[in-house]
């Protein structure tokens, strides 16, 4: 997580204004491991952020995204999850309940990238998916 003078001097560079409910927003993301939508990230800010939308949040998402402050994350749900942790790592998933976890394995960073004929690969990130302790003790 960037502290609030990181997050400043990085909107600075970018020229992009930094509102309070910016900063709220990627704090509320920031301080999770749960990977959670927008929607999530809305109904934990308005109460403290009155003034706060689900759009401003959607739209709050995509401009961290663009920054390279957040990432999202594919989910068996319909909704899009996001990561504030940008930094090479993966996730399990899983296929009951949508849980997302990290997981940081250097083998899986060293992965080697395949050839992709007219395609330049950039980065990979690996996703398992199957169940959650929690759903697989319920199965």
């Amino acid at each position: 997580m960037k502290n609030r003078d990181e997050v400043r001097t990085l909107f600075k560079a970018k020229k992009v204004p930094l509102t309070h409910q910016r900063l709220a927003v990627y704090e509320e993301l920031a301080g999770r491991r749960d990977h959670p939508s927008a929607e999530s990230l809305y109904e934990a800010l308005k109460k403290p952020y009155p003034s706060l939308s689900l759009a401003t949040v959607y739209k709050t998402l995509q401009t961290l995204h663009e920054m390279g402050m957040v990432a999202r994350v594919d989910s068996p749900a319909a909704q899009a999850r996001y990561d504030a942790i940008v930094s090479t790592h993966h996730h399990a998933v899983c296929s009951a309940c949508g849980a997302i976890s990290d997981l940081f394995d250097p083998r899986l960073d060293a992965l080697p990238a395949p050839k992709a004929p007219g395609f330049r690969i950039a980065g990979h990130s690996v996703h398992f998916h199957g169940l959650c302790a929690k759903c697989a003790k319920a199965r």
